[in-house]
């Protein structure tokens, strides 16, 4: 039994769900690294109402598709847990407070924006920030990559050629995908598609191929690449040839004449 499907799941009801992210949208910060830290320690470490790996397919959805990551999350553990409507009510109680929130300090910044005190407090609360997502990178990144090297290797690759590019390439996130598919996926889908073709054409009609069999096998198509060597020879030198029957026939330019 793997350690994701032995995990013990506390139950919950769509009322606590949503009202967890109501809170997390009300006081959460830090950006959707942050937040999604977030739900990881309480939804998963301290409450255990998602086990690991449904937490990280909901990340993983929630990277793949374009905008905000983590209501995107959010909408998935409420999906998982109440369907297209808890993923719906969980997404409003998300994302509602930030949205009244940001209209509320975006009218005050325009009013009082030419006042000192206000450009020091939004750069101190910035420096605050970006230490939190610092802190939850490191977290989300010892929990998705774990101690996979592959996944540690394409993590290198990514940060380094984003940092010298200084963009986000999106070919480079699908040939990430693409190389986890063909190392950990493929080999399995080529089992699981030998495993459905009857026995009798892997093995033949009386089971295994023994080593007696295999050298007969064996020396019967080396002496078909000899015949077939010497059929080509005669082909050039008397203008023509048939291999019929395992037999070859050479026809003279003569009896080809008399026709």
């Amino acid at each position: 039994m793997t350690p994701e499907a032995s995990e013990a799941v506390v139950p919950c009801s769509r009322r606590d769900i949503v009202a967890y992210f109501l809170r997390l949208g009300t006081t959460g910060f830090g950006g959707p690294i942050a937040l999604a830290g977030y739900m990881q320690r309480d939804l998963v470490e301290r409450r255990a109402w998602f086990t690991k790996q449904e937490f990280l397919d909901g990340l993983a959805l929630a990277q793949l598709s374009p905008g905000p990551l983590a209501a995107q999350l959010a909408m998935y553990l409420g999906w998982a847990r109440g369907g297209a409507s808890g993923a719906a009510v969980v997404g409003a109680a998300f994302v509602l407070p930030s949205f009244l929130m940001v209209v509320a300090l975006a009218a005050l910044y325009v009013r009082f924006g030419g006042l000192a005190w206000v450009h020091a407090a939004f750069y101190g609360i910035g420096a605050a920030v970006i230490a939190i997502i610092g802190r939850s990178t490191m977290k989300l990144a010892k929990m998705t990559l774990s101690k996979d090297r592959l996944h540690w290797a394409l993590f290198a690759i990514s940060l380094v050629v984003t940092a010298v590019t200084e963009s986000e390439i999106v070919w480079l996130f699908l040939a990430s995908g693409a190389v986890a598919w063909i190392v950990r996926v493929r080999p399995n889908i080529a089992a699981s598609a030998f495993g459905v073709i009857p026995p009798i054409f892997l093995t033949g009609l009386h089971g295994p191929a023994t080593g007696n069999v295999l050298g007969q096998l064996a020396l019967f198509f080396t002496k078909a690449c000899g015949v077939a060597k010497v059929w080509r020879r005669s082909s050039g030198k008397s203008g023509g040839s048939n291999l019929l029957g395992g037999r070859v026939f050479v026809k003279s330019d003569r009896a080809r004449a008399g026709r």
